[in-house]
């Protein structure tokens, strides 16, 4: 039961923070940030490291998500969008770390 709530609360993370990079009304880029660190935070809790699939396959979707969001703050021309973007990049980007080096063990050389 943790995995599928693990499984839920990621993918609807990854909506609240893409819909956070695209959308133009700033109140609604604050809902969707909130939303998705609220289903960040219980991806967290809820993950289990047995399942070394769905943490591999995360950690490539945050990493695609914080590409996204690095190419949304270079190329956008509103300031709300770009300021969203950063930190749903740099949040991304540190949930794809995170998964890589404490859930998957990884060992750089």
């Amino acid at each position: 039961m943790g995995d599928l709530i693990a499984i839920v609360s990621f993918v609807i993370a990854v909506i609240g923070a893409i819909s956070a990079v695209f959308i133009a009304n700033r109140d609604r880029q604050s809902m969707a940030s909130i939303v998705a660190a609220a289903f960040l935070i219980s991806f967290f809790v809820n993950v289990n490291e047995q399942s070394r699939i769905f943490l591999q396959i995360a950690c490539i979707v945050a990493f695609a998500v914080s590409i996204t969001g690095a190419m949304v703050a270079i190329f956008s021309n509103e300031e709300s969008k770009r300021t969203s973007a950063m930190v749903i990049g740099v949040v991304s980007l540190g949930t794809s770390l995170l998964i890589l080096f404490s859930y998957l063990k990884f060992q750089p050389l």
